[in-house]
């Protein structure tokens, strides 16, 4: 008798103290079968709603942050990376146009002149592209002074070189140990700033971090949506007879397409940013490369100004300048174990050969590490002149017989068989080689920042394309919708 009461559907409420507890309204209107269909109608619905707002949103915050990255962040960094390279470059110049002898119709002069503007003009784009965060604009305002300083301070060292005044030197010196001071120097003010788009560069990476976090709960929502959907069909058939729905089949179609999708979307998206992160840590170390470069170069000029004595600071700022772009002397053992992929040196070029990812990078990188190369042979033997005491043939040989004072190249014509004797040097000039691996690693440089820009651009692709995918979401309510409402009407008529 129990038993025959408890399935009764008017007592259903079960037994309580004062006889039979009727059932509430709600499971009055679930334990009929239209009221159950619209139940697991509302279920789908929402938890494809939920499932359109997670998958859309996380999509969206991470298109946004990718689009924020390329156009903002990593545009800034790199832009200051240039900035650095042209303020060492101009530093550069700067030593050049004193050993010329500070005439102002010299090419180390006008080369100067050009590295100011460039200079100059990287510092008016850094103000006007970077993140919006107020301490960076601050710090490049400073730094725009302190390089406003430095052009003054150096073309006092060139007016009183012209005189004959002594000072001149230390004005020059000054200059250089405004540019490179450690702490507050114009290029340690330059990396603090680098370091400030360094830290929104690493909220951006958590930001994706969560996102990726999130994609965990769109799974489970989806394993939700798919599990009603068969539960749904499960129903229908046991209670109708009826083998399938089409209706619903499309819904739970419709969500293994969301699914599948956005799961191919968002890994495509993250191998992407994982490539574009590899290119980006790259191009930083080429641009430090480049401006390491330039030090080293002005590094010579200096050692030449003070004499030439071993062991002054830019004979040590040389050392460790190359040291840093490679570690060792390159031999011709070694550029051939380099070209079958055995690098058996360190530094930041070697780095960059190891990580060249295809034909083309590694015979653009080892093209770099050539003429670097002649460019540290050349410069041995500018250092074994002036320390042997021929420095005029050092400067001629520094500079060029077009950047030199007018007729040192003429005067000093002793060294010319002993050099070529040793090897041939093309124009047998250290600019000549220096402009020629500049021009080297700058192509290498462009190579990659189109590769990380069309990266970029794929990322944003994707996502968007995904993003438009799941507006599915809202078709598997729609279709669960009127894949039901036919049975629902079967009761109401």
């Amino acid at each position: 008798m129990i038993g025959r009461l408890s399935r009764h559907p008017g007592l259903e409420g079960g037994f309580g103290k004062g006889g039979i507890v009727p059932p509430s309204p709600r499971r009055r209107r679930t334990a009929t079968t239209p009221g159950r269909l619209r139940l697991q109608s509302l279920l789908v619905s929402v938890s494809a709603l939920a499932l359109l707002a997670v998958g859309s949103g996380t999509l969206v915050t991470d298109l946004v942050t990718v689009t924020r990255v390329q156009q903002q962040t990593v545009t800034a960094i790199i832009g200051l990376q240039r900035l650095h390279a042209w303020l060492a470059a101009a530093d550069r110049s700067a030593a050049n146009s004193y050993l010329s002898g500070g005439v102002e119709l010299t090419l180390p002069q006008q080369q100067y002149e050009a590295d100011v503007a460039a200079a100059g003009r990287e510092l008016e784009q850094a103000a006007e592209r970077g993140p919006g965060v107020d301490s960076a604009g601050q710090r490049l305002e400073a730094i725009s002074q302190s390089f406003g300083e430095y052009t003054r301070t150096v073309d006092t060292a060139m007016v009183q070189h012209r005189l004959g005044n002594p000072e001149a030197i230390a004005s020059l010196r000054a200059a250089s140990d405004q540019m490179h001071r450690p702490g507050d120097g114009i290029l340690a003010q330059v990396e603090a700033v680098e370091g400030i788009y360094a830290t929104a560069l690493d909220r951006a990476n958590l930001t994706l971090a969560v996102s990726a976090a999130m994609l965990t709960l769109f799974a489970v929502l989806a394993i939700g949506v798919v599990g009603l959907l068969v539960w749904t069909q499960v129903f229908v058939r046991h209670r109708f007879r009826r083998r399938r729905n089409k209706r619903l089949l499309a819904a739970t179609l419709a969500a293994l397409i969301v699914v599948a999708g956005t799961g191919m979307g968002a890994g495509m998206a993250r191998q992407s940013i994982l490539r574009s992160q590899g290119l980006y840590a790259r191009l930083l170390n080429l641009w430090s490369a480049r401006s390491l470069a330039y030090d080293a170069n002005g590094d010579t000029s200096l050692f030449l100004i003070d004499g030439a004595p071993a062991g002054v600071p830019s004979d040590v700022a040389f050392k460790a300048d190359t040291g840093r772009l490679v570690d060792r002397a390159l031999t011709d053992q070694l550029l051939r174990q380099a070209r079958l992929g055995d690098v058996r040196f360190g530094g930041l070029l070697a780095d960059e050969l190891r990580s060249a990812g295809s034909r083309a990078e590694r015979d653009k990188a080892m093209q770099v590490i050539n003429a670097y190369r002649q460019f540290v042979e050349i410069d041995a033997a500018v250092h074994q002149q002036a320390t042997d005491g021929h420095q005029a043939a050092a400067i001629t040989l520094t500079l060029g017989a077009y950047g030199a004072p007018l007729g040192l190249a003429f005067r000093s014509l002793d060294w010319g068989p002993r050099l070529g004797a040793q090897r041939d040097w093309s124009e047998g000039e250290l600019g000549y080689a220096f402009t020629e691996f500049d021009w080297d690693l700058a192509q290498l440089t462009r190579m990659l920042q189109d590769q990380f820009d069309a990266t970029m651009a794929s990322v944003g692709q994707v996502l968007a394309g995904t993003i438009a995918l799941q507006i599915l979401s809202l078709a598997i309510a729609g279709l669960t919708y009127a894949g039901l409402r036919p049975r629902i009407a079967e009761y109401s008529t």
